[in-house]
């Protein structure tokens, strides 16, 4: 009885060992929101230029977010122009990192629904482990803020959080590509 116990105990180890391991692949999130001016002519705005970004402290995305906006405010019917063609909309984005560290407890046990009345917690003669460990990640925030050209007060802004910037080959791509679509979804406003 006593192997069959230790057997099992190291089972329920392993395999809680590798669920944990993979957990924070699975936590991936991303959440987009926008905002917009109500007294903004939308449908006036007919062209735009980008503007550098005052806090460009990741060029290394300026490529993929001029691309992916380009793109999504051709097909909204906006045509890209010079400053010297005196454009309607101005176009900057900024792009934030923060890491941040995730504690995480995994527990397992042998007895599971002990204690009084059935109700869980510590029964007789059950075991229960628990390892906490912290598992380091990297926050990432992406502002679009579209502004009247005239008036240069913002009449538009989307932002996309993404609790876990992913940092492969590829992959840093398709998450602003993913981010920039979302929130580009709700522009103009309806």
């Amino acid at each position: 009885m006593t192997n069959r116990r230790t057997f099992r105990s190291i089972g329920i180890t392993l395999f809680a060992s590798a669920l944990f391991a993979f957990l924070p692949a699975l936590a991936h999130a991303q959440s987009v929101r926008v905002n917009w001016s109500k007294r903004a002519p939308f449908s006036d705005y007919k062209t735009y230029e980008w503007i550098p970004s005052k806090n460009d402290n990741h060029p290394f995305y300026r490529q993929y977010v001029g691309e992916y906006v380009n793109y999504d405010l051709k097909k909204k019917g906006l045509q890209r122009v010079s400053a010297s063609q005196s454009p309607d909309l101005l176009v900057t984005y900024h792009f934030l990192t923060q890491e941040t560290t995730d504690t995480e407890t995994n527990g397992f046990g042998d007895g599971g629904w002990g204690g009084w009345g059935g109700w869980g917690g510590w029964g007789m003669g059950g075991m229960y482990n628990s390892t906490t460990f912290q598992v380091p990640r990297t926050m990432g925030l992406l502002t679009i803020d579209i502004i009247d050209a005239k008036t240069r007060k913002i009449v538009w802004r989307g932002q996309a959080t993404e609790d876990n910037v992913v940092k492969s080959n590829g992959g840093e791509e398709k998450d602003v590509a993913k981010s920039i679509h979302k929130m580009l979804a709700h522009y103009p406003p309806k």
